[in-house]
């Protein structure tokens, strides 16, 4: 397993999409402007025919699967599926999971199980979902 890289790890207060409070922050979206880290990302997604991504995070890395891969992708937004519904194996991306309720939505937005979930960092507790990670912490 990867360390995360301590130049996208912010220290002090910080309140998650979760709702939870944190001292520490690992800001994927700044890590996905590195082009190193970009790339390092999108080939640890797994193989698969369509991608979709959670935004705002999973759906950067989606596109980038998508745009390398040549394959369609498609973003859980606002509560709904902005895209094409998957034909065939697909595989579900976020940046992050706390809780995985985020992960847990989406999977009924879609309506459909997928071949792998695919996260950058996994900071759960609580570990129900099987998850493919880039960084656990």
């Amino acid at each position: 397993m990867d360390k995360f890289p301590e130049e996208y790890i912010k220290r002090g207060k910080f309140k998650l999409h979760s709702g939870e409070e944190t001292d520490i922050f690992y800001d994927i979206n700044a890590l996905l402007t590195n082009p190193k880290y970009l790339f390092g990302v999108i080939k640890r997604v797994p193989i698969a025919n369509h991608y979709i991504g959670i935004s705002t995070g999973g759906a950067m890395i989606a596109m980038g699967v998508s745009l390398r891969r040549l394959k369609p992708y498609s973003v859980i937004k606002d509560g709904e599926l902005k895209g094409s519904a998957p034909k065939g194996d697909w595989i579900l991306i976020d940046d992050v999971s706390t809780t995985e309720s985020s992960l847990r939505d989406a999977l009924k937005i879609v309506g459909s199980q997928p071949k792998g979930i695919f996260v950058v960092v996994d900071r759960r507790k609580d570990k129900i979902l099987k998850l493919e990670t880039m960084f656990e912490v």
